[in-house]
């Protein structure tokens, strides 16, 4: 259990540290811009809840996924298709910030 709190400590550090970073910054409002948008999206067209919506976003972004929620109309899946796609990259450019200084974190020790 410990592990995990340390594991969770240096994650936050590393997040911290990146902030001061402005391609950090840049793709953090990307990805915030990209799941308001498309929570945004699927309430309007989907006419789902709004926690629903933000819901489905993260899932789709996360490549999580879930049986629960899915898009009924044609424009909401092809959406869905460029969203994921779009998303999917902004998700990964974001963790490979964060591992980057997270790595940081630990070197400094």
């Amino acid at each position: 259990m410990a592990s995990l709190w340390l594991g969770l400590v240096r994650l936050l550090a590393g997040f911290r540290r990146g902030l001061r970073d402005p391609e950090f910054r840049a793709i953090l409002f990307l990805l915030a811009i990209a799941m308001t948008g498309g929570t945004i999206f699927f309430r309007i067209v989907e006419h789902w809840r709004w926690i629903d919506a933000a819901y489905f976003s993260v899932m789709a972004l996360t490549t999580v996924g879930d049986a629960t929620l899915s898009p009924t109309t044609a424009i909401a899946k092809i959406f869905t298709m460029l969203f994921s796609i779009c998303g999917i990259g902004l998700m990964l450019a974001f963790l490979s910030r964060l591992s980057t200084f997270r790595e940081h974190e630990e070197g400094r020790e």
